[in-house]
């Protein structure tokens, strides 16, 4: 029985999650487009589905809340080319995450420019029923980009993590 549970364990995770870039290549294909002359290759890559968030809330005890978000992606890219020192006041970070999403609003932020990075924060609405639905952020370091994709339901995560933790504690436990 207990091989059993680990084999479904095993299943439900790995069926969850994925070490590829995709969900976040159309991204990285607009990138290169508006820069000519750069390469973006991926170091590192995942990308966490609905199933393992709900299997984590399991295991919190829903402590967490994670299961309202639909996906994590994250991806991590090394910059090379021509255009070493890219600048993301030369791109249009709003049209490239079009690419990614067409159906959303996208806006910046949150713009944070320090020396050697340059962090973008964008959020996806939709804008017929008035939700926040993705947040995208952009962190550009020397030559390495990161990107962490966020969608789902995170009006409701943001309530969450609002809310005092008093109130959470109390609910675990007579919960």
């Amino acid at each position: 029985m207990k091989k059993l549970i680990m084999l479904l364990v095993l299943l439900a995770t790995t069926s969850c999650m994925s070490f590829s870039d995709k969900p976040l290549r159309s991204v990285r294909d607009s990138i290169t487009a508006q820069v000519p002359g750069i390469r973006l290759d991926k170091e590192f890559a995942v990308s966490i589905g609905s199933g393992l968030l709900n299997l984590i809330d399991v295991v919190t005890l829903n402590v967490a809340d994670v299961s309202k978000m639909d996906h994590v992606q994250v991806a991590v890219y090394k910059i090379s080319g021509r255009r070493r020192n890219m600048d993301f006041d030369n791109m249009d970070l709003e049209e490239t995450m079009l690419a990614k999403d067409s159906k959303l609003h996208w806006e910046t932020i949150v713009r944070v420019r320090e020396d050697g990075e340059q962090v973008w924060v964008l959020a996806g609405m939709n804008l017929a029923k008035n939700t926040l639905e993705a947040v995208t952020v952009f962190v550009l370091e020397d030559d390495e980009l990161v990107l962490i994709n966020v969608d789902g339901d995170l009006e409701h995560l943001i309530e969450f993590a609002l809310s005092p933790a008093e109130d959470r504690r109390a609910s675990v436990r007579t919960g």
